[in-house]
Parts: C-alpha cells; structure tokens; sequence
C-alpha cells in the first residue's frame, strides 16, 4: 500500500544557498508565558532550541524557495507546515497539551499543504480508529478489511488529485518526496507515476532534485537492475567488496541489532544458510549500528556464521534505498538483483528453486 504523506522521516543536509530571502516567523503561545520551542527548516539538520517569554517569540530563517517547516515542543511533539521567502508568518500554538498549532497566516504554500493535510487526516484517523476494532476477536474482519481497502482508495484519490492541481508547486515536491521515502515496498514503477506529476519549479527545487537522486537508489534495490558495489570492513577490519564474493546467490541483508523483525529474521537465514552455502548460497548482513560495540554483542549473541560488515560514513546508506529494515535483497553472481524482501520461509523456497 501507497504510503500517503508519512512525515516520519525526511532528508536533512545542508546546501550553500544563493537568491535568500529572509522569512520572519513570529510565535504565540497562548497558554504559557515561558519556556522553549524548537524550529528547524527540514533541509537542515541542525534544531535551533528558542526560548520565548511573555508567551512571545521572533526568529527569522533564510531561504530562496517555499520550504517545510519543522516546530516541535521539548518533549518531540511536533508539527509540519510550510514557509516562504520574503513572509512573515504569525503562528499561534499551544503546548500544555503537548503542541498544536492553532493559528498560522502568512504563507501562500501552507494553504497548499494544508489543503492535502485537512483532506487525508480525517481519512487516517478514522482508519486508525477502524484498524484498532480489528484486534477484537469477535469482529468482522473481512468487514474491516474492506472499509480500510476503500479509505485507502480515497486517501489515494485525495493524494493524486492534490497532485495533479498543484504539481508545479514545491509542496507537491515535497509530499511526494515524503511518500517514497517512507514507503518500505515502494516499486520504481509507482515513484515513477508519482514524480511524473511534477513539473517546472516542483522539478527544479531542493525537493525535486533530491527526488532524481532518490530515483536513482531506487533502482538499488530493484529487482532486474544490478546491485551497488561497495567496500566494507568486517569485525576484524578485513575489507569485503560485494562485487568480489564468490558465490552463485548472495542474500544481502541490512539489519541492526536494536532491530526486533530483523533478529526474527535470523532463525530463517540461519536454516537457509546451513542447507544451501555449500550449493553456493552466501549472506553479507550490514549493520547500520551507531554503535560498533552493540554490532560486536549482537554477533557474539547469535553467531551467525556468514559475512558481517558494519556500515561506516554512510557507505550503503548512500548507495541503497531502505527507509526501514530488516531490508534484503537477493543476487546472482553477476550483481543482478532477482528477488527483494524474501523473509521467513520464503528464503528457502526461493532457494530451492534456484538451487535444486
């Protein structure tokens, strides 16, 4: 399923700008007088904490094009909205209750965004809410399934009809960008569909080409395309190229250790591993650890006997498309990737057929 404007994740890097504007951002709250805030625009990594008082606060942001905002409270409650160069935009938010925004004038592509938000909320809440009944063991699951079939058929309609009036615009950049980012089991066929909404300054903004460059990764894990080589270090600091492994199927698997579904995983590759190396059948697991020594517990805990790298300076990261893990795809011994995602059993009936 089209995942439709998730805003749990989203690119952050710095760029020199050029042509900047300034965008003056003055902030109510209306039910403290004191405390902090935080404000970033969403191209940068870096949270500036504001502290406000008499409920009052100015901050100002350069900028050369409509950008997504990113206001959070101190306990990471936050809110999405878009500003422009050359505004100033009076918001008006609450926090006792966690933050909400509860006024905000002044940007001409916040009403764009807000026209796709005020659609698809009411669409997702009511799904959730629907979602939750199905837990009941007395429910009508087939039921469900169809009301929730249908309300994603909506949320659809509702996201491609948004694109279609406002796919000139950097906030249609923006929400598509947002989408396949988070997407797990986006196809490039359907991020295709959804960038070919898009035209003139949609294209040409920050957003845009950094959906050319997604577009690219896509095809990394792509069935059919061939499989980004990359050069990494085991745990004992010997280096291993994929491009180098000899073997006629290689599982290459991106995991970590805090990762709950990727450890269900293992039992699986474990089984696979002991039936079909000698066939030719070898595993690389990458790790996106933070922490090399949490990788080290890890591999000492479940002894996995295949090859184990550990991601450095975003090696992979830049390379591949998973926006979530457990993440795996399946090579031959050409690099070509012939199947993705094969989890459980699947793995071995794969296996099977490739290697009788």
């Amino acid at each position: 399923m089209l995942t439709l404007l998730v805003l749990g994740s989203f690119i952050f890097s710095v760029r020199s700008e050029s042509k900047k504007s300034v965008c003056k951002i003055t902030i109510t709250v209306t039910d403290s007088e004191e405390g902090k805030i935080q404000l970033r625009k969403m191209n940068m990594g870096n949270l500036d904490t504001l502290e406000f008082k008499g409920g009052k606060l100015s901050h100002e942001y350069e900028m050369e094009e409509p950008m997504p905002m990113y206001i959070s409270d101190m306990d990471g409650h936050y809110q999405v909205f878009f500003a422009d160069p050359k505004s100033y935009i009076k918001l008006n938010i609450e926090l006792k209750s966690g933050l909400k925004v509860t006024l905000l004038e002044g940007s001409k592509s916040n009403e764009i965004f807000r026209q796709l938000i005020s659609k698809q909320e009411p669409v997702q809440q009511a799904a959730q809410q629907i979602s939750q009944q199905y837990q009941n063991p007395n429910a009508n699951k087939d039921s469900i399934a169809n009301v929730i079939k249908n309300m994603n058929v909506v949320l659809k309609d509702n996201f491609f009809n948004f694109l279609k009036e406002h796919g000139g615009s950097e906030v249609a950049a923006f929400v598509v960008y947002s989408s396949i980012m988070n997407e797990r089991s986006l196809t490039l066929h359907v991020a295709d569909t959804l960038y070919q909404f898009l035209r003139e300054k949609a294209k040409t903004g920050f957003y845009g080409k950094e959906l050319t460059k997604t577009m690219e990764k896509l095809k990394s894990v792509e069935i059919g395309y061939t499989a980004p080589n990359f050069t990494l270090a085991d745990s004992s600091g010997k280096n291993y190229t994929l491009r180098n492994i000899k073997s006629k199927y290689t599982l290459v698997d991106f995991w970590a250790s805090w990762c709950g579904p990727c450890k269900a995983e293992i039992p699986f590759m474990k089984k696979a591993y002991e039936q079909f190396h000698a066939k030719g059948f070898e595993i690389v697991s990458v790790s996106i650890d933070a922490k090399r020594e949490a990788w080290l517990a890890a591999l000492n805990q479940f002894q996995m006997p295949w090859i184990h790298l550990l991601e450095t300076e975003h090696i992979v990261s830049d390379l591949y498309h998973f926006p979530t893990i457990p993440k795996t795809i399946l090579i031959d011994q050409h690099g070509k990737i012939i199947a993705a995602d094969l989890r459980g059993e699947t793995l071995e009936q794969k296996l099977k057929e490739l290697l009788p």
